[in-house]
């Protein structure tokens, strides 16, 4: 019985050698092709043709100039190396430990699931493969994947652990060169345990990680990347979106030595730090953000920063402001505090040494615009350090030039209030002009409590005169009572706004005292409350009018002694007589529409008839020949009569 059994085994390992042998050699003959077509027919759904093969025992077989027909789809190898498994047939199907395409130029529409559906595959690799799919194509490709699981007969790139190189992948315009992955694709929670390529002369590295929003950059670096004013980084951002790649979260970014285009900023050499932002939401809604960056400029169409340094911690609703610091308008900004998108706390504001120097026109618009949808400004400290303005774009013309500023626990927006509403605040400026009114060496002095604030003192001196002020603003209660003393001597009356209020001309210089006080809670309020007095004289004036049509001219030394102007609870008269001159006009302030102001005067042969708020002159012949005057003159003489105030003129 044993020397029965020993035969057997003898007998079943010679047909089992011999079987291989016979294998052998029928693969390193002429027929090798014939016979791996015959054996892949009959075990597998492929129908295969190559022009060489060669064996290497025990399970290596390669195929050169091959092709291979699976459902009517052809697909043709320059050379296939596969390998058989140890067990090689599993789940029913022909089983390979991998296969090894080089050479070749595939369309991956062509390389899906439905090729291999028909055999077991546990590693895939490519070696100098040209390869494109969907709007993108890829150049010297290197690739390994173990366990290639496709989902669907639509997915290009099997699931599994990929090993990836390329010499370029390109993609609707956009070349990321010398790509490099190790990732391991599932269906959900991919990774990339690391990865790198080239963009616009540019190297990125790093990591990411997927989530069910996209993916998370994980230690990535772009270093060295220069984009031209033209062009946007956003476009990366497109091109990794098409490559099934959304970024959706950094969890760490580092930018080096970097300059493009962002949203509507250009960042010129740009070293930054980000951490744990989300790209979906905005600035307001990161949680435990954190931003630090430096750059040697960074500017959009109304602002450039130079040498910018900043550290920014984001949480909803709040960005804290850990450092700012920038040079601006050949000065410096610094800034620390907390903002959101209604309330501003600021711990430190100090500016020094700026010049603003064109398109300051805009500014008080472009504060207003950006302060109008706060609720809540605060300053703990501000100091401002030899600042000049210079405004030269309109009419009138002004500017102030070191101008210091030291304010302390400032309050200057609350409760749809604007104002110093809080805090003690002093102003200086070594020189100040609008127009004709120039004033050196300017000092205001101010403080607020509680929406209580008293103006100090206010000295302004003038080329020939000052101008001294005090007042108090009680803002807390509704209807906000105020009041204000004011004293100037020297006012140029060549000036522009005067200019705009009057059809005549003035030059000389007046002296003004003003006592008013009233309730500024509304419209109402002011003109039912306004009440005090303003007295001027004005000192070697001289007045030029013009008649309505521009045929009549009146020039005289124009002197009206004292000019009064008394206001009783918004009712105000006008009044001012010396020699052939007077003025006089009435307001009532609940209906303005009916104020007069009239002006008439009398010089040799000549009278001017004047009102002053129509803006019409009317100038009359008394001596001589008279000229006919016209049925307009006539008719704007009556009219500047009738209409004048109970006052006689």
């Amino acid at each position: 019985m044993k020397k029965a059994l020993l035969l057997l085994s003898i007998l079943l390992v010679s047909i089992v050698t011999l079987s291989v042998l016979t294998l052998y050699v029928v693969m390193q003959s002429q027929y090798a092709p014939k016979a791996v077509n015959l054996i892949i027919d009959k075990l597998t759904p492929y129908s295969v043709i190559a022009s060489e093969v060669q064996y290497s025992a025990p399970f290596q077989l390669q195929l050169r100039d091959v092709e291979i027909e699976h459902l009517d789809q052809v697909v043709t190898l320059p050379k296939l190396t596969v390998w058989l498994s140890q067990f090689p047939w599993q789940n029913d199907k022909l089983s390979f430990d991998s296969i090894l395409i080089e050479g070749a130029t595939i369309d991956l529409s062509q390389l899906n699931s439905e090729l291999f559906s028909g055999v077991t595959l546990h590693q895939l690799a490519l070696k100098h493969v040209d390869i494109s799919g969907p709007k993108w194509s890829a150049r010297d490709v290197n690739l390994q994947i173990e366990q290639p699981i496709w989902s669907s007969s639509q997915q290009t790139l099997p699931y599994g652990d990929i090993q990836l190189s390329a010499e370029q992948l390109y993609m609707q315009g956009e070349a990321l060169d010398k790509l490099l992955v190790d990732m391991r694709y599932r269906a959900q929670d991919s990774t990339i345990f690391g990865s790198s390529f080239n963009w616009r002369g540019a190297s990125f590295s790093g990591q990411a990680e997927q989530y069910a929003k996209g993916w998370s950059l994980v230690n990535v670096t772009i270093d060295s990347l220069s984009l031209p004013e033209s062009e946007q980084i956003e476009q990366l951002i497109t091109t990794l979106g098409n490559l099934s790649l959304p970024i959706s979260h950094i969890n760490s970014l580092d930018i080096l030595n970097s300059s493009f285009n962002y949203a509507h900023w250009r960042l010129e050499r740009l070293d930054a730090s980000l951490e744990n932002l989300t790209l979906e939401g905005s600035l307001w809604q990161q949680n435990d953000g954190y931003l630090s960056f430096d750059a040697e400029s960074i500017s959009d169409q109304h602002i450039q920063l130079f040498s910018p340094r900043a550290r920014l911690a984001l949480t909803p609703q709040q960005v804290a402001i850990e450092e700012f610091d920038a040079d601006f308008k050949q000065g410096r900004v610094q800034l620390q505090g907390i903002i959101s998108p209604t309330q501003i706390a600021l711990e430190q504001l100090k500016i020094a040494g700026i010049k603003w120097l064109e398109q300051t026109e805009q500014l008080l618009p472009a504060l207003k615009e950006n302060t109008d949808r706060l609720n809540h400004l605060t300053i703990e400290q501000l100091k401002v350090e030899n600042a000049q303005f210079i405004q030269v774009e309109k009419l009138p013309y002004w500017q102030v030039s070191g101008l210091n500023i030291d304010g302390s626990q400032l309050t200057l927006i609350q409760d749809n209030k604007f104002g110093l509403l809080d805090g003690n605040l002093e102003v200086s400026a070594n020189a100040a002009s609008i127009d004709k009114l120039i004033a050196t060496q300017a000092h205001l002095k101010a403080h607020a409590d509680n929406n209580l604030l008293t103006l100090d003192r206010a000295f302004v001196p003038l080329e020939q005169g000052y101008i001294e002020a005090s007042g108090r603003w009680d803002r807390r209660s509704a209807s906000s009572p105020w009041q204000v003393s004011l004293h100037a001597d020297g006012l140029p009356l060549q000036h522009y706004l005067l200019k705009q209020q009057l059809p005549f001309s003035l030059t000389g210089l007046a002296e003004v005292e003003v006592e008013l006080k009233g309730l500024s809670g509304d419209y109402s309020m002011l003109s039912h409350s306004l009440s005090g007095y303003i007295s001027a004289n004005l000192h070697q004036a001289q007045l030029n009018a013009s008649s309505f049509d521009g045929e009549q001219s009146f020039e005289q030394n124009f002197d009206l002694g004292e000019i009064k102007l008394r206001a009783d609870r918004g009712r105000i008269l006008i009044a001012a007589q010396e020699g052939t001159t007077q003025l006089a006009g009435e307001a009532d302030l609940t209906k303005p529409q009916f104020a007069t102001l009239l002006l008439k005067s009398e010089q040799t042969c000549q009278e001017l008839w004047s009102d002053i708020l129509g803006k019409a002159n009317v100038i009359k012949q008394t001596c001589g020949e008279k000229s006919p005057q016209s049925p307009q003159a006539s008719d704007a003489q009556e009219s500047a009569v009738a209409s004048g105030p109970s006052t006689a003129l």
